[in-house]
């Protein structure tokens, strides 16, 4: 027979697992709530559709969330479905066919596309991560028309990985590092075109060859922003990717016989930027990119990293922000007289955090042309990390 210290003691046990069940249950269906991995199934699993007049088939899907708005289950879909599956598939064969004679590659076709909203929280998160440090400055919106018009392309920075990841894209995310990338943003645009937006991007298809190059295979991915009303081109980036590979490419380093190596360019510093461990963590909630090397530092080093790394992007926005600071009129990307204008970053080195970077430009006397600048982001040894440039279209 029990006594009554047993049966409270009973309960009480009873009563916690009950507790815990409800916990357990209630986080699932609240993460189920919130999740797209129905869509992200169906873009997925897709059926490809054969182009007319041609073998070639493509990919094309429209989803109706922004990649930013996943959760950590439709991470873990991501991860399990397009990462693992992949690096399994990998391990039994090279899925791209390599050659020893060839230089490029036709990738499949891949489509993608979702609903951009740029709404007042984004924008003064934006601000937040971009000045840290910094003072902040009133460039959040002004008369044409475009809030920060580099926080469109960190938001849109994701539809990226949903390419790379894709089961039919025959290249692992593993080890894959964005190399370069290249803005090209529209005349100035009137506030009712960017109240409503969609982005599209596409990789692959033979009129976006991926090339063969010393350390791998280099492919590029086109990411627009149009306004959804009137169809109008707000922003154009192309992210270029480098995956790691075996290929017969010999380096190009070599100088040609007879000739003279062009003189080092010459750059003054301008200003510094301090990039704390905790960037990452305000970056991440900009544009959704959560990879383990900036988030975790023990996960970062597992990937032969010395801790973890500052988000590119981040570090450019950063560098934009100062740069619009030391410009006469207050902002090196403003769209004056109807144009646009076009940036091009290189991303060199990682920046294992915190770390201290320099922001230099080149000198107007060394260029000659005042409206193409030269910029890099060097740290306290003088190699540069980030490279880049700014003009005018």
């Amino acid at each position: 027979m029990l006594s009554l210290a047993q049966h409270t003691t009973h309960d009480a046990v009873r009563g916690m697992v009950h507790i815990g069940l409800g916990l357990v249950l209630s986080g699932t269906v609240y993460a189920l709530s919130g999740s797209h991995v129905g869509s992200l199934g169906r873009y997925f699993f897709a059926k490809p559709v054969h182009l007319d007049n041609s073998t070639a088939s493509r990919v094309a899907c429209d989803l109706d969330f922004a990649p930013w708005e996943m959760n950590w289950l439709d991470r873990g879909f991501l991860l399990v479905f397009g990462v693992l599956y992949k690096a399994v598939k990998g391990a039994f064969g090279d899925s791209l066919g390599l050659q020893d004679a060839k230089q490029v590659v036709e990738l499949p076709r891949l489509n993608i596309s979702c609903p951009v909203t740029v709404n007042a929280q984004q924008t003064q998160l934006y601000e937040r991560a971009v000045a840290l440090d910094q003072p902040q400055t009133a460039q959040s919106k002004d008369a044409e028309g475009i809030t920060e018009p580099f926080l469109l392309a960190a938001m849109t920075n994701q539809l990226m990985v949903l390419l790379v990841v894709h089961p039919r894209l025959p290249v692992s995310p593993l080890g894959g590092v964005n190399v370069r990338n290249q803005i090209h943003l529209s005349p100035a645009t009137d506030n009712d075109a960017c109240s409503s937006l969609r982005a599209s991007a596409s990789v692959g298809g033979k009129h976006n060859l991926a090339r063969f190059v010393k350390r791998g295979i280099e492919f590029d991915i086109c990411v627009e922003v149009r306004s959804s009303s009137s169809n109008q081109l707000i922003l154009r980036q192309i992210i270029t990717i480098l995956a790691p590979c075996k290929t017969h490419i010999a380096s190009s380093t070599a100088t040609a016989a007879g000739t003279t190596p062009d003189p080092a360019p010459q750059y003054d510093t301008i200003g510094q930027i301090n990039m704390p461990s905790s960037a990452p963590r305000i970056w991440s909630r900009v544009c959704g990119d959560y990879n383990p090397i900036h988030v975790s530092s023990l996960l970062a080093k597992l990937f032969g990293f010395r801790g973890k790394i500052a988000h590119g992007n981040h570090v450019v926005a950063r560098t934009l922000n100062l740069l619009d600071s030391k410009q006469p009129g207050g902002r090196a990307t403003r769209r004056d007289g109807g144009k646009g204008w076009w940036i091009e970053m290189q991303f060199r080195r990682p920046m294992v955090l915190p770390i201290r970077l320099g922001v230099q430009v080149q000198r107007a006397s060394q260029t000659g042309n005042t409206s193409n600048l030269q910029w890099q982001c060097v740290s306290n040894d003088g190699k540069p990390h980030i490279s880049g440039s700014i003009a005018r279209l």
